[in-house]
């Protein structure tokens, strides 16, 4: 993640906490996101090395979909120590593959298998990806009647 990327969530979810508005989702790219290198994001608070073995049930649909789309949700902010941390436990997943397929790939691995996986059918809370520069884009503009959207989530 950049440091545009980073300003910008920052901003976001200091202003939702100050203004007690959580109404609004927030998604990254899972590459983004997902980066092992990058300690500013925690997935499914496993931090750093836990990182790659999402990357690879990513990988394994995207063999299967190559046109799906996976962007990863952000639930809050931690700050501990001065340092800051913007976690995360969602994958949406914009693919062509029915939930039994999404769900067969992500319940194959026995030692990270999701708490829940099932289908989108309405996002009514104000849904923003966060371009590779910072930049706020609406959901709406990356929903296409191509696509399933399904999410995926560990507890």
């Amino acid at each position: 993640m950049d440091n545009q990327q980073k300003g910008t969530i920052l901003t976001l979810l200091k202003v939702d906490k100050m203004n007690r508005n959580y109404t609004n989702n927030y998604w990254f790219s899972y590459k983004d996101f997902l980066d092992p290198t990058d300690d500013f994001t925690d997935f499914s608070c496993e931090r750093l090395d836990g990182k790659q073995g999402y990357i690879a049930l990513i990988e394994n649909l995207l063999s299967i979909d190559g046109t799906a789309k996976i962007f990863v949700q952000v639930y809050g902010l931690e700050e501990d120590n001065n340092e800051q941390c913007i976690c995360a436990d969602t994958l949406i997943i914009f693919s062509k593959l029915s939930l039994y397929e999404i769900k067969q790939i992500f319940n194959a691995p026995q030692d990270i298998f999701p708490s829940d996986i099932g289908e989108e059918t309405e996002l009514s809370q104000p849904t923003f990806l966060i371009g590779d520069n910072g930049e706020l884009i609406p959901s709406t503009k990356l929903f296409s009647d191509d696509y399933f959207i399904y999410y995926c989530w560990w507890d």
